[in-house]
Formats: C-alpha cells, structure tokens, sequence
C-alpha cells in the first residue's frame, strides 16, 4: 500500500489538472455562447485542423496512459522483488507477475498508438500547410476579380480543397503536399514528372491525385448546375506545393498540373468566360455551402 500511496501521490498534481481541464471544458460548452449567431466561412485546411485538433489530444491521452501504466509496471516490478526476497508464497508471485506483464503489454500498446498518433499528426500538419500555400497563391490572384472557397464538403467525395470562381471560370485546385526525399534515380527530388495520368515523384508514381480532381469536378459541376439552373464547366487544376512540374509529350493536359507560385499566372492569364451575373450565382451557392462554421 505504500508504494501505491507513493506512484498516486506523484502523479496526484496531473490528475488534478486533466479532471480541471475536462470539467471548465464541459461547463463552458453549457454556460457560455458565441458572441455572433452567423457561422463563417470554412478557413483554408479547417477539415485539417480540426483532425490535427483530435489527434493532439488523442496523443496525449496515449501518452499519460503510458506514463501511467508503466509506472505501475515498476511498481509491480519492485513488490514482486520484495516478495523474492520475502520468500512470499508462490500464488502471491504469480499474481505479482501476471498484473506486471499485463501493466507492461497495455504500456507497449499505449506507447505504440501515441507514436501512431505523432505520425499521423505530423502527415495530417503537411497537408494542412500545403493547403495554407495555395490559398496564399489564391489570395495573390484575386486581383482579377475572383473569390475564392475553402474546404468545401461534399457528400459523397470528400472535401474540395479550394475553389476559385471569377468571370475567367471556375476552377477547382486539388492540393497534394509530399516531402522531400532522396532520389531513386536520376529525377531531382523537387522534381514531379507529369504525363497527363500520372505524377512521377523521384520515389514513387501516383494517379490518385489526378482521379481525384476529375471526380470532384464532376461534383461541383453537377452541384452548382443544380444550384443556379445552368451548365458550369470546371476546370482541375492539381497544384504541388514547392514542386517543380515538367510535363512528358503534351502539355495540354484535360487536368493540369503545377506549383503554387505557377498558379498564380495561370489563373490572371485565363480570358473571360463567364458572364457577371453567373458569377454571382455560383459566389452565392458557394457562400451558403461554405458557411457552417461556429464562431
């Protein structure tokens, strides 16, 4: 019982605070309210960020699990050498040993998913910033009139990274943030070789990127058909952040491929193809479909 008395003790400050932190969590959620009732526009990567969000706190979670279950593992450890030296009877041991490998296999697993956790945390904070550069490189192209969207949710594929309308068109930008890593050959490593089908990284090929713009266009343009009565054609640009793209044969592409920076010019270069007042019926389906952010 001492040593128990000790391992609660210790961790006696921790517990208060995460019981602290849980309960003035809770009782804001029921005694405070936002000070406006119109919900906003969803920001660059909020999808992102939210996720981000629950696996930060699934790591710590995992991480106080392990802290604590291996300090009972050590506590384990020490009675069942007391109880050696002791010379306990034999089923007193057992019981020892049994509760310290159990200690020790449930510290193993909450170690190896708080480890998950950081990884999937560290993937899901590239994207996140990947998403933040393109919205940038929108940003730095609204001076041709155009408004941009964000994290638009769909229903049945996904999220749309951003969407960009103007009277140059209407342009959905697929997003795909990949480190950099050694090359396998002699491609450089900030290098991405497209042939139309497939984006050729110095360590791996992907299509996915390209499928995906394509579905997700036919999305949108079904969906703000629906939304203002007329055909809209949508354009899918795959944008690479801090990539180089060279193209292999043709570069007219049905879905490009490029870096941020190169997005900029590619939309201030597009001529006029929609008239204003289409405009601002897909701005409008858009701002309703967008706005569902709590204050």
């Amino acid at each position: 019982m001492r040593h128990i008395s000790v391992v609660l003790a210790a961790f006696a400050p921790l517990i208060g605070l995460t019981v602290a932190i849980i309960w003035e969590r809770e009782r804001r959620k029921k005694s405070e309210k936002p000070p406006q009732t119109e919900k906003l526009l969803r920001p660059p990567g909020y999808s992102l960020s939210v996720r981000f969000d629950e696996i930060a706190d699934a790591l710590v979670f995992h991480m106080l699990k392990a802290v604590f279950l291996g300090s009972f593992s050590g506590l384990f450890a020490l009675i069942t050498y007391s109880l050696l030296v002791a010379h306990a009877p034999a089923w007193w041991l057992a019981i020892c040993i049994l509760l310290f490998v159990l200690f020790v296999t449930a510290c193993v697993m909450a170690t190896r998913r708080a480890f998950g956790r950081f990884q999937e945390g560290r993937d899901i904070r590239l994207g996140l910033r990947g998403e933040q550069a393109v919205a940038e490189a929108l940003n730095e192209a609204a001076d041709n009139g155009s408004r941009s969207f964000h994290d638009l949710q769909t229903d049945k594929v996904g999220n749309i990274d951003h969407v960009a309308i103007g009277a140059r068109g209407v342009f959905l930008v697929e997003t795909k943030a990949r480190r950099r890593r050694a090359s396998r050959n002699a491609q450089a490593e900030h290098e991405v070789i497209y042939d139309g089908e497939f984006l050729q990284f110095p360590f791996y090929r992907d299509s996915m990127p390209i499928e995906q713009a394509k579905i997700n266009a036919k999305w949108l343009s079904n969906f703000l058909e629906k939304k203002t009565g007329e055909p809209v054609w949508v354009e899918p640009p795959v944008v690479l952040p801090g990539r180089y793209v060279t193209f292999s044969g043709k570069e007219n592409f049905p879905v490009k491929a490029m870096n941020a920076n190169y997005l900029v010019g590619y939309l201030r270069g597009q001529g006029q193809k929609i008239a204003p007042a289409q405009v601002r019926r897909i701005i409008t389906a858009l701002d309703e479909k967008c706005r569902d952010v709590e204050f």
